[in-house]
Order: C-alpha cells, then sequence, then structure tokens
C-alpha cells in the first residue's frame, strides 16, 4: 500500500522485507522437503498429499511465482511444463529418450535466468527436482520419479493459473 508523503509514493517500512521473507521461507522449505529423499520417485503417500495439496508446496511455490517481484509469466512456466510432459510420455518406453528431453530443461533454465524472465530461486528449484529425478539408478524408480515430476509440474502450473486469474 502506498502513502502520500510531499509527492513521493513510498512504501510502509518492512513490507517488502517481510514479503521478501515469506518468499524465502517457501523456498526453504521445499528445499528442506526434497532433502528427505534420495530420488523423486520415493515421495509417496503422505508425502505427495504434502507435495500436491491445496496449501502444500506446489500451492505455496505457485504464489510465490505470481507474487515474486520478477515473477514468472505463464508461457515461460508452461515451456517447462510441455518439456516435462513430453519427458514422462517417452519414460513410459524409452528411458534414454526421456532423460534426453527432461535434460533440454537445463538450458531453457539458464536462459529464463539470464533474461530475467523468472526468480532465480525457481531456477534453483527446477535444478534440484531435476537432480532428484535423475540420482534414481532403478529403471523402476525412475520411471516412478518421471510419474512424480508430471504430477508435480501438473500442480504447480494449475495453482499457477489459479493465482494468475485462468
Amino acid at each position: 500500500m502506498y502513502r502520500y508523503q510531499g509527492g513521493n509514493f513510498r512504501r510502509r517500512p518492512g513490507s517488502q522485507q517481510r514479503r521478501r521473507e515469506q518468499n524465502n521461507g517457501v523456498i526453504e522449505d521445499f528445499k528442506k522437503f526434497l532433502q528427505n529423499f534420495n530420488c523423486f520417485g520415493d515421495i509417496a503417500g503422505e508425502n505427495l498429499r504434502e507435495l500436491l495439496k491445496p496449501q502444500g508446496y506446489a500451492d505455496r511455490l505457485a504464489e510465490f511465482l505470481k507474487n515474486h517481484t520478477r515473477g514468472i509469466k505463464s508461457t515461460q512456466l508452461r515451456k517447462f511444463f510441455n518439456e516435462i510432459k513430453s519427458a514422462t510420455q517417452k519414460a513410459k518406453t524409452n528411458l534414454n529418450d526421456a532423460k534426453a528431453t527432461l535434460w533440454r530443461i537445463y538450458p531453457i533454465i539458464a536462459y529464463s535466468e539470464a533474461r530475467d524472465l523468472m526468480p532465480r530461486e525457481f531456477g534453483d528449484i527446477m535444478r534440484l527436482v531435476l537432480e532428484k529425478v535423475e540420482s534414481c539408478s532403478e529403471e523402476e524408480r525412475l520411471k516412478k520419479s518421471f510419474e512424480r515430476l508430471n504430477d508435480f509440474i501438473t500442480a504447480l502450473y494449475a495453482y499457477f493459473r489459479k493465482y494468475a486469474g485462468g
């Protein structure tokens, strides 16, 4: 909220600081959550619920993305969504093709960060999630990781659209 102060509009002291601290809390909470798992496919049961539910990690990350000062546009988020959907479909038949599709996301992250099209914190989270997917050594766990990645990005995009207004 802005108040008139002698011709200049200024934010109330501390409001931006509080929002930054809240945003960093969402990011740090999600990083701590991911540290509990060796492989993204290991997220199941109550942890899966925490990832996907309203006011869960995907929801809070979507709100962060929408409210961040250098927020992300839905077209940028859609790029991640499309690549992950493609990788998930390929994982059902050919894991090597799926991994190659997943690797294409890293340059998209780098480009988006360099052009200030998304917050760096989101790039850090996406890299961490992708590393957790790739860290699965067994074929079945890797397939499950692709499914969980698909669940996560679908929820994130849906919640983002909720905050973005359709």
